[in-house]
């Protein structure tokens, strides 16, 4: 925005306006085994989604793509070869250029001449943003529009400076100011977008942020943040189409396809879905939450051995990346690797010490493996956490001694929890079919099945040693 003191003539401006309308760089994002009993990995997070680094936006969205800043520099430059709108656009163009030292030195030419002029302060101010140099950049976008109140990019700029902050209020402000006076300035309504989509405005951050799709079509992010509020709104069709135009624009971003698959699996087209996850993983082969997802598609689809693959390529990367344990350990029960199903249970248990079942889990693999001796030391670890009294210590005893049948059978029958009762019935069926009492244990298996909670690990088990009896029984 020119200064409003400065005399230039009025192409240069002009074409410093429209090189700033084309994208080039795309923003940087924030990126980034447990050995057996008795304990497994340290507590972690869930990883939260990816979001654009608002520290990296401005200079990603400001910056023109090289040819067109070139053509722009080089009408400039036969217009006014000597004008300061001339030079702003040289700088540009060595910022484009990675020579950030040399395009410093011309702004501050230009600045030497003319103090006040707020393209100069503005670009200077991108430039201290890409050399980290996060006061310099505040404070030249505060001097910038102490000389103009009215120029959009700085308010915007400031905006982002208060988002980083997690001051909303203040940033929230900074956008409507900079939208008052530009109402299709990308940054401001990508900053807006970001905080009705914080806030759970779904609906109001759709339409904001189809405006900044408006703005500029040819931006990426645009696309996939309008395909995050789209998704919270459940139109995965619209999802997926913002998604796909983002990729028509930066094909090598491996996190669209991520999030495309997930909205595939949403949608249950799990093939789809694992050729997104796929690309993600040519294209980034450390990103360990895409091997996650086509893990859980490939189990999904009953490739048992693939997700094991996949999981283990998770866990050689994120080792305590605790939510891998339970579907490795349920996958190696599908294959009957007991010791391996075993030491992920306790893995699990290790991650999520409030639910004993996985010890429990575990102790039955030890039975399964018939080493009846090791249930003990499998189970002590865990007696802390399971309450007198409670189901958890009736099966515990049952597998550790079998003297407790009795009380446990009795417990079952008296049981009027359906639930809870299949449950209870899982373990007591696998220990008869460990002990060859395949009959009692299948009744006990059937009267289980379709009796238990879908977010147990007992319910999949018993899914599953169904599976593994009719399979033997068809052979």
């Amino acid at each position: 925005m020119p200064s409003p003191d400065a005399t230039r003539d009025d192409a240069a401006p002009r074409l410093l306006a429209a090189a700033k309308a084309v994208i080039v760089l795309v923003p940087l994002l924030l990126l980034s085994v447990c050995l057996a009993p008795p304990r497994g990995p340290s507590r972690t997070e869930e990883p939260a989604e990816p979001e654009i680094p608002y520290d990296s936006m401005t200079a990603s969205i400001s910056l023109g793509q090289p040819e067109d800043a070139l053509k722009s520099y080089e009408k400039a430059l036969s217009a006014s070869p000597h004008g300061s709108a001339t030079q702003v656009l040289h700088a540009r163009l060595l910022m484009i250029a990675g020579k950030l030292a040399e395009a410093r030195e011309e702004f501050n030419l230009v600045l030497a001449e003319e103090p006040r002029n707020t393209d100069a302060l503005y670009n200077l101010s991108l430039l201290a943003g890409l050399e980290g140099q996060d006061e310099e950049r505040a404070a030249l976008l505060r001097q910038t529009v102490q000389i103009d109140n009215t120029h959009a990019d700085a308010l915007a700029g400031l905006g982002q400076i208060a988002l980083e902050a997690r001051d909303t209020a203040a940033a929230q402000g900074f956008f409507d100011r900079a939208l008052a006076h530009d109402p299709s300035n990308l940054e401001a309504l990508l900053g807006r977008g970001s905080i009705l989509m914080s806030a759970k405005q779904w609906k109001a951050a759709d339409e904001v942020l189809t405006r900044a799709v408006a703005a500029q079509p040819d931006y990426p992010f645009s696309s996939i943040d309008r395909a995050r509020a789209r998704r919270a709104l459940k139109d995965y069709a619209g999802a997926v189409q913002d998604l796909s135009h983002a990729i028509s624009l930066d094909p090598q971003y491996p996190w669209s396809y991520i999030d495309r698959g997930r909205l595939y699996l949403l949608q249950s087209e799990g093939a789809e879905a694992r050729a997104d996850f796929s690309m993600a993983i040519r294209l980034d082969p450390d990103q360990f939450e895409a091997y996650a997802l086509r893990a859980q598609s490939r189990a999904d689809s009953g490739d048992a051995e693939g997700a094991l693959r996949d999981w283990d390529q998770v866990l050689r990367l994120k080792p305590n990346y605790g939510y891998a344990y339970l579907p490795v350990a349920t996958l190696a029960w599908s294959k009957g690797d007991w010791p391996r199903a075993r030491e992920s249970f306790l893995c699990a248990w290790g991650f999520q010490e409030d639910e004993p079942s996985l010890v429990l889990c575990a102790a039955l693999c030890a039975v399964r493996e018939h080493r009846p001796d090791d249930v003990p030391g499998i189970i002590a670890p865990a007696l802390p956490s399971m309450p007198d009294g409670s189901w958890y210590r009736d099966v515990a005893r049952f597998l550790h001694e079998r003297a407790g049948e009795g009380a446990l059978l009795a417990r079952i029958d008296r049981e009027r929890d359906a639930a809870l009762k299949a449950r209870m019935l899982f373990y007591v069926a696998v220990t008869y079919l460990s002990s060859g009492m395949d009959r009692a244990g299948l009744i006990y298996l059937m009267q289980a099945d379709g009796r238990g909670a879908p977010h147990r690990i007992e319910t999949e088990l018993v899914r599953i040693e169904l599976s593994r009896a009719a399979e033997q029984a068809g052979r």
